[in-house]
């Protein structure tokens, strides 16, 4: 049996501004390095064999007070990186509407069937999810880890956990800035004990709304 705690950054810069950010390398907000700290309290409790990371610092910087809690070294897999927007990342909002005025309306609309120009398609991140969660369980069978990720993945790690096709992605939580998900994996199955659990952070509690901008 292992336990994957699955955890989403807390609230960076890139968050506050709105739009999609994507590989950009924002750093926390003042709020998300508090988040990850409550997160890692949170854990303080919790066995941990390994911690692993998205390489982006929002992450890396989520993932260092809970690796710290446990005398662990982080470990970064890019496959947890966030989701690739492609030409749509880093735009402000009003920009984005003006240079792609359906990028929006189909992330709103039709999520499983974004496909960012010169980036990924959900389909790819679906996928990649699916990966991630196949090749981290058998690498650490018997093992309670501990992943730090992004939105739009963990959205589909989401997805796919529950046994949900692509085209139902949108029967999948977004998930809280710092929240944590629970999933216990014995003999390839997959059991949800919680997901995005943020009732630690209190009243610092920070989501991404569909209209892409910061919700509290």
């Amino acid at each position: 049996m292992s336990i994957l705690y699955i955890v989403r950054h807390g609230q960076s810069e890139g968050n506050i501004m709105g739009g999609f950010a994507g590989r950009v390398d924002y750093a926390l907000s003042e709020k998300g390095k508090k988040q990850a700290m409550l997160t890692a309290e949170f854990l303080r409790g919790a066995h941990l064999d390994a911690v692993l990371t998205s390489p982006l610092q929002r992450a890396v910087d989520t993932a260092k007070p809970i690796a710290a809690q446990h005398g662990l070294s982080l470990v970064r897999r890019p496959e947890l990186v966030e989701f690739d927007f492609g030409d749509w990342e880093g735009l402000p909002p009003a920009a984005l509407e003006q240079r792609f005025p359906d990028a929006v309306p189909t992330w709103k609309n039709r999520l499983a069937e974004v496909d960012c120009p010169r980036g990924e398609s959900m389909a790819d991140c679906y996928a990649r999810a699916k990966r991630a969660l196949t090749a981290i369980t058998a690498e650490y069978a018997g093992k309670d880890v501990c992943l730090v990720s992004h939105g739009a993945l963990i959205k589909c790690m989401l997805c796919v956990l529950h046994g949900y096709p692509l085209a139902e992605l949108d029967r999948a939580i977004w998930a809280n800035n710092a929240s944590v998900t629970k999933i216990v994996c014995t003999n390839g199955q997959y059991t949800i004990e919680y997901e995005g659990y943020s009732d630690h952070m209190g009243d610092l509690v920070t989501g991404v709304s569909k209209a892409l901008t910061e919700k509290t």
